[in-house]
Parts: C-alpha cells; structure tokens; sequence
C-alpha cells in the first residue's frame, strides 16, 4: 500500500479491526468520519476526465480506462485489493465531500495530457511515443542519438530507483562439462569475449551475477547432467544502483504532478520487462538495444555528472526467489570460492497457448 495512504491511517490514531483488508488490531481509518485520504484521492482523480467529453474532442476511445482496473492492475495503491473492492472504497471515501468525483469511478475516463504533444515533449520520458514505437526506432532508425527520450525525465527516474547493496554474496554460474574451473575463471569475460546482451553491448564486458543459487543456475539454463561452476562473489564495498525492481513500488503520492506518473507508467513498466527478459540463442542482437541504450545512459551519468553507480538490479524471470545484479566495472568483484554441481533433474511448466 502507499506508504501516504499509510502514514494518514497512522495519523489518525485509531486501532480497530479493517473491513477491507481483514486485518484486526491495526491502525483503521473511518471512511465516513476522518479526513485526508479523501483529499488525497480527490487530487488524484482530478487528473482524469470523462470519457464522453474527451472524445468530444477528438480523444481515442481506445485509450480510455477505468479507474477500478486502472488502480488494481497498474497503481501501486492498494494491496491486493481487486477492482470491485476498489471502486467500493473510493465510493464511500468520496461520497461525502467531493461526490462530484463519483461519476469517474462509474464512467470509462482518460488523461487529456495523453493528447498535449507539449506537454508530452516536457513530462513523457519518450515525448509520447510508446515504448514499442521507441524500439522499433532505436533498432531501425537512429541507434545513437535518440530524439524519442526526454533525458530530465529518465535521470528524475533514475534518481527515485536508486539505492545501494551492501552486505550481500552473489554468484556466478558457468556450464563446464571437460575442464574444472577454479576462481580466476569465474568472473565476467574479457571484452573480446564479451557478447551482446540486455545491459551490455558486444564487446563491453559486465559481471551478471544472481542474489542466490538456484537463481544464478535458472539464468544459465543448464541441461540433465550438466556440470555447473557456481563462484561466490561477497559485496565488501558499498556499490550505488539502480534497481529495476523498485518501479512497480514507486508511489504516485510521491509525485508532485501525478499526471507524470501516470503517462510513463506503461513505459516504464515496460522497460523494466524488457531488461529482465532472459537473453535466448534465436534472439537478434537488435532486440537488445533499447535495453542497451538506457544502461548506456546510466552508464553515461558517471562521466557526466559523477553520479558514482556500480550497476543495476533487476528481476530474475527464470526464478521466483532471486533477482540480479549486474556490475559495469567487474574488477571491483573478486570470486572468493568456487563449488561444483550436477544438475540432476529439470523442472518445466507450460501453459496452452490459444
């Protein structure tokens, strides 16, 4: 849940048991009594207007919403809550002192920014343009020099996803079936060798490494039998990142101008997906551009502006209980020690595709 939403219910000092979430003992908020979160909401859905008068001006009727699927798919505002119990929270919230808002909830509705190009060309991180229509640019186009990316936009972006890792063991996984690997070949490989992937250019080598074991042998994909080398690599040294993962955790309260957050989120969540997306043999080494053009760009922020990042974190989709991080400069991690495996049995799952 917002941690806004959370630090109101908190203020307001009241224990009780939640309707809504069925928690008993906890802070509660009175949706008919207190105020606040009824503000708080009735600033938020003030970006939004009503479908029937967007179109009136010439607005996509495919690019309306509502506001109950909008906020249980995409906002991160409530926990776990589904559409119906969202829109009847808002419903009672709103009743009492903005109940001009309720006809949003009932109605399909839309951002009359999405339709401002100068607004766009200001406050979107691609200047309006989807992040389909970025990569279909930046693969067949203009590889370098992007026109399509609103820099401020991404670096105050950056700025909200950055933190640190400290205190951690990594690992390293490598497939070797004839030749025992010791510790000195256990780290990222020279640039030479280096080939293209989802943070890093062919020929620029960077360290992936995984947060736990089974993680880092999912990432590898081995095959029954296989032999894997799994190198520990211990964080001795505070190392900055930006971690991918905390987008679907950032809170639209946090914003001073929410219509902001709510124009880049596709993008974003979108950019998060597609760095997390697992490198394949049939892949094109296009397909990892984009992804390549916004690490550069961090990348690029240490020479610019000094901004001193070791990396980025992301989610692992080969594996429910990791995530990685990935290093630019792999000398600054040293494998320590070094065990060896058999994989012994394969676990697949699979889903009919209509």
């Amino acid at each position: 849940m917002s941690a806004e939403i959370k630090s109101i219910i908190k203020s307001m000092g009241n224990i009780g048991n939640c309707g809504f979430c069925g928690n008993n003992n906890v802070h509660v908020y009175n949706l008919h009594n207190d105020n606040g979160l009824d503000d708080l909401f009735n600033d938020i859905l003030s970006i939004f207007k009503l479908g029937t008068d967007l179109i009136a001006d010439g607005f996509s009727q495919y690019k309306l919403i509502s506001i109950k699927d909008e906020f249980e798919k995409k906002w991160n505002i409530f926990n776990n809550f589904d559409g119906g119990k969202i829109h009847l929270f808002l419903d009672s919230l709103l009743q009492r002192n903005h109940p001009d808002k309720l006809q949003f909830l009932n109605n399909q509705v839309g951002i009359i920014e999405w339709m401002n190009s100068s607004y766009l060309e200001k406050k979107s991180v691609l200047k309006g343009y989807s992040w389909e229509e970025f990569v279909n640019y930046i693969k067949h186009e203009n590889r370098f020099h992007s026109n399509h990316v609103n820099y401020e936009v991404l670096k105050d972006y950056i700025e909200r996803l950055t933190t640190t890792v400290e205190d951690e063991t990594f690992y390293r996984a490598r497939i070797s079936n004839n030749k025992e690997l010791d510790t000195e070949e256990m780290g990222a490989p020279p640039p030479s060798f280096a080939t293209a992937g989802r943070a890093n250019s062919e020929g620029i080598s960077h360290l992936y490494l995984a947060n736990d074991k089974g993680t880092v042998i999912s990432e590898i994909r081995p095959s029954l039998s296989d032999t894997v080398y799994i190198g520990r690599f211990p964080i001795r040294q505070e190392l900055k990142v930006v971690d991918f993962r905390l987008l679907k955790n950032l809170d639209v309260f946090s914003f001073t101008d929410p219509t902001m957050y709510a124009i880049n989120l596709d993008i974003f969540n979108e950019m998060a997906k597609a760095i997390s997306k697992p490198v394949r043999s049939g892949d094109s080494k296009l397909d990892y551009l984009p992804t390549q053009f916004i690490v550069d760009y961090i990348k690029s922020l240490n020479e610019t502006e000094s901004a001193g990042y070791h990396g980025i974190v992301f989610e692992s989709t080969l594996s429910t209980s990791g995530y990685n991080l990935m290093v630019f400069d792999p000398s600054q991690l040293i494998c320590t020690r070094v065990e060896k495996r058999i994989i012994q049995t394969l676990n697949y799952t699979h889903i009919q595709c209509v």
